[in-house]
């Protein structure tokens, strides 16, 4: 199901404040995904297939971000933090929260975040990428 269009209004609004990155095709996604174990969320498919890698309340890394984020792609992100947390780490991550914290989306679809500074504590910050969005787009 794709993203709601009162969602989809707020992004595109955010987007005109921030930047967007370079859009990339769901196929390539997919496909760059899976070369690291990772099926990607439909709904973080749909975002990076329109607006690329950007800022929108909440970074959402993708390939070829927008200037904001800097150039680490979703798999960039993804490799270092099972390098550095193992197993803690079952999904693809598409940020971290400024601390070094990576924050990513799990197999099941619920969102997480490693707290290092908390015994490395998984939090879960919400139920779904749109949640996520829906969460931290602002209105």
């Amino acid at each position: 199901m794709p993203l709601p269009e009162e969602l989809v209004a707020r992004i595109e609004r955010t987007v005109a404040l921030y930047g967007a990155g370079h859009p990339v095709s769901a196929a390539e996604i997919r496909e760059r995904s899976s070369a690291i174990g990772v099926l990607p969320d439909e709904d973080y498919v749909e975002f990076v297939s329109r607006w690329g890698g950007c800022f929108v309340g909440v970074p959402v890394h993708g390939w070829g971000n927008a200037s904001l984020l800097g150039s680490e792609t979703c798999v960039d992100l993804t490799m270092r933090s099972r390098a550095d947390y193992g197993d803690l780490v079952d999904g693809l991550v598409i940020a971290d929260d400024g601390a070094g914290n990576p924050i990513w989306i799990s197999p099941n679809g619920p969102v997480h975040l490693i707290d290092h500074n908390n015994g490395f504590e998984v939090v879960q910050l919400a139920g779904s990428f749109r949640a996520l969005l829906d969460d931290n787009v602002p209105s």
